[in-house]
């Protein structure tokens, strides 16, 4: 059988768009091994890529965190069907010469996209090359996504949830050009089998406290706070924190004197064993995390979230009962005291909550969409 070329696009704005694509990039190596070759590009860091739109995607970090107000209102604004149509014209413009010429490097049997600029380019780039080429498209967060990610010239979008799905059908999809799949985590997540015990044996945790993950990133800023304090609340917790990537925070960690068990990370590639050795989550509202964290059946303390896409996430997990909004840190002790000295099936109700939700398999799920569409 010949080798099929299959190309995802995605966009470094963000942790999660690329995290899902190196998921079902997985997946597919995974299932089809020499039969599939896969190229994961950024086309925002192509050499002839518009200067504006590196300088958005490099800037998007400060952007969130020092003017918040100004990504709302940008974010909302951009979802005004003439605003929308306006970016999709300009989007198109912009990219034209790129993405021609990186479907002209990779000549992909399929192209799939997890970041919602890149489908009416794409479109464009295959009509000029006269190739019949399916695009399909992959969404990143859980709910009340931008009109931005839907595309009446897209094969099919894979969406994470019913809601999502329906949004799709508002925004003049087909039913059959939409699939519900879950949002893609890597694979690693499904095929992580050992027990918490084992899991915490292995890395080197206390096996038979209840533990509490924290997990930080450029764009949180309570998550020291967020440490000290469970640390200090006077019950039996082991708290867990990776703080991704991001020096100053585990430079500051490290030197802290803790009253009881923690343990503290920079940078990890092992997140499903330690979600898997936990027995809750601390973190921001992102689509990607909180679906992993779900895909663990772990319940989850939401204490930061961006105006948007983040918002709709929150609301995702209150809505489900899988977790709680608390952005402050006091809130966070207050919710955590509460699942550690409350009644167990209330918190057991969190977990198996959480563990209906999860869908650790739906990389898999989409490699093989993506496959078929090939």
């Amino acid at each position: 059988m010949a080798e099929k070329q299959v190309l995802i696009l995605t966009s470094d704005a963000g942790l999660g768009h690329r995290r899902a694509a190196e998921a079902i990039e997985a997946a597919l190596l995974e299932l089809y091994a020499d039969q599939c070759s896969v190229d994961v590009v950024n086309p925002i860091e192509m050499a002839d890529a518009p200067k504006l739109i590196q300088q958005i995607e490099s800037g998007y970090d400060e952007l969130v965190i020092e003017d918040p107000v100004l990504y709302r209102f940008s974010y909302h604004a951009m979802d005004a069907p003439v605003i929308s149509d306006m970016m999709r014209a300009i989007t198109t413009g912009m990219f034209n010469d790129v993405m021609l010429k990186c479907i002209q490097d990779t000549q992909p049997d399929v192209v799939l996209s997890t970041y919602p600029f890149y489908a009416e380019p794409v479109a464009k780039a295959i009509e000029a090359i006269k190739k019949d080429i399916p695009l399909a498209i992959t969404i990143t967060d859980l709910t009340d996504v931008q009109s931005l990610w839907y595309s009446s010239v897209a094969t099919m979008h894979y969406v994470p949830t019913p809601s999502i799905r329906d949004q799709a059908y508002d925004n003049n999809i087909p039913a059959t050009r939409v699939r519900v799949t879950g949002l893609p985590v890597h694979p690693e997540f499904a095929r992580e089998t050992r027990s918490k015990s084992e899991l915490r044996e292995a890395l080197g945790w206390q096996k038979d406290l209840p533990t509490c993950l924290i997990v930080a990133s450029a764009r949180t800023q309570q998550m020291a706070t967020i440490s000290r304090f469970l640390d200090r609340a006077g019950v039996r917790l082991q708290v867990v924190v990776v703080c991704g990537g991001v020096r100053d925070l585990y430079a500051a960690l490290k030197q802290e004197k803790w009253h009881g068990p923690v343990q503290v990370y920079d940078w990890v590639d092992n997140m499903p064993q330690l979600m898997k050795a936990s027995d809750f989550i601390v973190t921001k509202a992102g689509g990607l995390i909180v679906s992993e964290s779900l895909a663990c059946g772990l319940p989850v303390i939401l204490s930061e979230a961006l105006p948007g896409q983040e918002a709709g996430n929150v609301r995702y997990i209150i809505e489900n009962e899988a977790g709680a909004w608390a952005p402050d840190p006091a809130q966070v002790l207050v919710t955590a005291f509460t699942w550690l000295q409350g009644k167990p099936p209330r918190f057991k109700a969190f977990q198996a909550r959480a563990q209906e939700l999860g869908k650790p398999r739906a990389a898999y799920d989409i490699a093989k969409g993506v496959w078929g569409l090939a």
